[in-house]
């Protein structure tokens, strides 16, 4: 019995850990690695793009322009997601990252988050990018 309830308990951790993967797309003509980028300021949370900014020298003449989009405290009032909202499935935040070269999208990261987006979900979008684009 006991060994029942301590495999009910690790289970119920586990899931409450449970992150989502980011979804990314990478242009098939984009080449790698890319030499430079530069920071689109307008609309973003501001606390976020700092946090960006300390991340990467941002060149503001390059080519490729790096956008950050997110959103906090997501509230869906629509009765199609009532059971994803019951269930606890339902998203509380997003972060997505766009490269552009002019007006096409080289390169995109998306993730949903569970709860509010922060500075560690920036770095770590951003981690995800470096390995990408800018390394070898």
């Amino acid at each position: 019995m006991k060994k029942i309830l301590y495999i009910i308990t690790l289970i119920l951790f586990i899931a409450c850990e449970e992150k989502e993967k980011p979804s990314v797309i990478i242009s098939s003509d984009l080449e790698r690695p890319i030499s430079c980028m530069k920071l689109n300021k307008i609309g973003g949370d501001k606390e976020l793009l700092e946090s960006l900014e300390k991340l990467y020298d941002f060149n503001q003449s390059c080519i490729f322009t790096l956008t950050l989009s997110s959103k906090k405290d997501i509230v869906c009032n629509s009765t199609n997601n009532v059971m994803s909202k019951n269930m606890g499935k339902f998203p509380k935040s997003f972060v997505k990252l766009e490269l552009r070269k002019g007006m096409k999208v080289e390169y995109s990261y998306y993730v949903d988050l569970y709860s509010n987006v922060d500075e560690d979900d920036i770095k770590e979008g951003f981690d995800r990018l470096k390995k990408d684009l800018l390394i070898k």
